[in-house]
């Protein structure tokens, strides 16, 4: 009895060690297009005084889903991303992803498009981009941001 008491209590230990760190891990907290609509974050932008980061995707693409496993997933860019933009997350293909699409000339996917509070493109992006990188190009964005 001693050994199955033990036996659960480890495996306890183990199932909340593994809840307790897939917990810790940190995602930029994107707003998604079935919960708001570009119009909806802009005007959010505009209020809150931030530059929108949208990240225009796909369910099937490859390079959509290796930014929101590895890049989007960064504790650096999560910080940075979560502190300094408004995040905007629209599936390419949904009725509100087309609109964007056709708006801000989306033609391959990942797109990201930094877009001030009043609707311009500060800077856009296509393709995957490491941590580094998105960083270096969120910081361009914002000193564009800055010079307006």
């Amino acid at each position: 009895m001693k050994k199955i008491i033990l036996a659960l209590s480890v495996l306890s230990l183990i199932v909340l060690v593994y809840a307790c760190s897939r917990e810790s891990i940190k995602k930029i907290n994107f707003v998604k297009n079935t919960d708001k609509t570009m119009k909806q974050m802009l005007a959010e932008a505009k209020l809150q005084r931030k530059v929108l980061f949208v990240d225009v995707y796909t369910t099937w693409c490859g390079p959509c889903k290796w930014m929101d496993e590895n890049t989007f997933k960064d504790a650096r860019v999560t910080e940075k991303f979560n502190k300094k933009f408004l995040n905007y997350k629209v599936d390419g293909e949904s009725f509100e992803g087309v609109n964007v699409g056709i708006v801000y000339r989306v033609d391959s996917y990942p797109t990201y498009l930094f877009i001030s509070p009043d609707g311009q493109v500060l800077h856009r992006i296509e393709g995957i981009m490491t941590p580094e990188g998105l960083m270096q190009e969120a910081d361009s964005a914002t000193k564009l941001s800055l010079n307006r």
